[in-house]
């Protein structure tokens, strides 16, 4: 009894001592001291071997300091650890597909029980996170609920079926309601329609009506798109005035930076978006564009 008390001490200590080394991380980011950072995240590794989620944050932050053949070690490191249930490797397949490991994401996932819930849907995210449209839609023909409708809907207007897209997304945030995620649903699906100036309005009421983080970040997705830089750049910093974590806003700004050649300043809210969302696609995006 003694032994297992003591070595919960000892897990909870590296714990913390991890959770201050990963502030220690955001703070040499965000000072452009990338070596250093990723001394620090070299650290955490070493002290995390057998935890997986902790070594996928660590993936994805060596990303941030061009560290990519070092990723894929950790990322499989990880994929190494013991998982103890079902639920772990589902969360795990959704870390491996935000980094862009669709294969692992995949393999992972078919080693789940057929009856877990929600497995189908994470299955459908992959395949359509990985350009397979078509398989995508085969999984959700099973598959009712507004999160299925919004993977539909991407698959849709992917495959250039934009008028059943435009639809789909319509019904999805009348259902749900306008935020960040429905918005720029419909917003995208009517600019790959073509329907700029229509996509233009919708921005603008949007913003008059509600004037919040999201609205704003709605703005400066479709300023960004329509190659208006500058006042998509202004969007964004006004949402996360409101919002400093909003992750549209985050991405809209980074991929302004990005226009502008500035990637160092686009790399650190990569590493913002992985702080806030650790699976979140749009992160491997930024780093991708980063290295072009």
């Amino acid at each position: 009894m003694r032994i297992r008390t003591n070595t919960r001490k000892f897990s909870s200590l590296v714990m913390e001592e991890n959770d201050a080394r990963f502030r220690r991380v955001s703070a040499l980011l965000g000072r452009k001291e990338l070596q250093e950072a990723y001394v620090e995240v070299e650290r955490i590794v070493n002290s995390s071997r057998l935890h997986p989620f902790i070594l996928m944050k660590c993936a994805a932050l060596l990303l941030t300091v061009n560290k990519k053949e070092r990723s894929d070690e950790v990322a499989s490191m990880a994929m190494d650890c013991t998982l103890h249930d079902d639920s772990e490797i589902v969360q795990l397949a959704i870390a491996l597909r935000g980094l862009g490991r669709y294969k692992d994401s995949l393999s992972l996932l078919d080693r789940v029980d057929k009856n877990h819930s929600g497995l189908d849907m994470e299955k459908a995210k992959t395949l359509a996170a990985s350009g397979d449209a078509h398989s995508c839609l085969d999984i959700l023909d099973s598959i009712d609920g507004i999160e299925a409708d919004i993977v539909r809907c991407e698959a849709l207007s992917r495959l250039g079926s934009h008028e059943s897209a435009i639809g789909l997304a319509q019904k999805t945030m009348d259902l749900r309601g306008l935020d960040y995620e429905t918005g720029s649903l419909l917003l995208g699906a009517m600019l790959r329609a073509g329907s700029v100036k229509e996509a233009k309005r919708l921005a603008n009421s949007m913003v008059k009506d509600a004037k919040d983080a999201d609205s704003l970040a709605l703005k400066s997705y479709v300023m960004r798109i329509n190659g208006r830089i500058p006042a998509a750049m202004n969007y964004a910093n006004q949402s996360l005035l409101k919002e400093p974590r909003h992750i549209g806003a985050l991405w809209n700004l980074a991929l302004c930076l990005l226009e502008k050649g500035r990637k160092e300043e686009a790399k650190l809210l990569a590493g913002a978006i992985n702080e806030a969302s650790p699976a979140s696609p749009h992160v491997l995006e930024i780093l991708d564009l980063c290295n072009q």
